[in-house]
Protein backbone atom coordinates (compact mmCIF):
# COMPACT_ATOMS: atom_id res chain seq x y z
CA UNK A 1 0.00 0.00 0.00
CA UNK A 2 1.00 3.67 -1.15
CA UNK A 3 0.87 4.83 2.57
CA UNK A 4 3.14 2.67 4.13
CA UNK A 5 5.35 3.86 1.91
CA UNK A 6 5.09 7.36 2.40
CA UNK A 7 3.02 8.79 0.01
CA UNK A 8 0.48 11.52 0.70
CA UNK A 9 -3.35 10.57 1.69
CA UNK A 10 -4.41 12.79 -0.85
CA UNK A 11 -2.43 11.48 -3.44
CA UNK A 12 -3.73 7.83 -2.54
CA UNK A 13 -7.41 9.27 -2.19
CA UNK A 14 -6.75 10.15 -5.89
CA UNK A 15 -5.30 7.42 -7.28
CA UNK A 16 -8.20 5.20 -5.70
CA UNK A 17 -10.52 6.95 -7.04
CA UNK A 18 -12.19 8.05 -3.76
CA UNK A 19 -14.51 11.09 -4.23
CA UNK A 20 -13.98 12.12 -0.54
CA UNK A 21 -10.99 11.94 0.79
CA UNK A 22 -12.73 10.95 4.13
CA UNK A 23 -13.38 7.79 2.57
CA UNK A 24 -9.46 6.99 2.55
CA UNK A 25 -8.95 8.21 5.80
CA UNK A 26 -11.95 5.75 7.07
CA UNK A 27 -10.46 2.95 5.24
CA UNK A 28 -7.00 3.07 5.87
CA UNK A 29 -6.52 5.56 9.13
CA UNK A 30 -4.48 1.89 10.66
CA UNK A 31 -2.01 3.01 8.20
CA UNK A 32 -1.49 6.46 9.60
CA UNK A 33 -0.75 5.72 12.71
CA UNK A 34 1.73 3.00 12.21
CA UNK A 35 3.67 5.35 10.08
CA UNK A 36 3.16 8.01 12.63
CA UNK A 37 4.93 5.29 15.14
CA UNK A 38 7.77 4.68 13.11
CA UNK A 39 8.42 8.44 12.56
CA UNK A 40 8.06 9.23 16.20
CA UNK A 41 10.70 6.38 16.80
CA UNK A 42 13.33 7.45 14.04
CA UNK A 43 12.70 10.85 16.06
CA UNK A 44 13.45 9.87 19.18
CA UNK A 45 16.45 7.69 17.58
CA UNK A 46 17.75 11.17 15.84
CA UNK A 47 17.60 13.27 19.59
CA UNK A 48 19.50 10.14 21.20
CA UNK A 49 22.25 10.41 18.65
CA UNK A 50 22.80 14.39 19.47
Amino acid sequence: MQLGKGFSIQYVSKRLGHADITTTLSIYSHLLEESQKQEENKTLEVLRSM
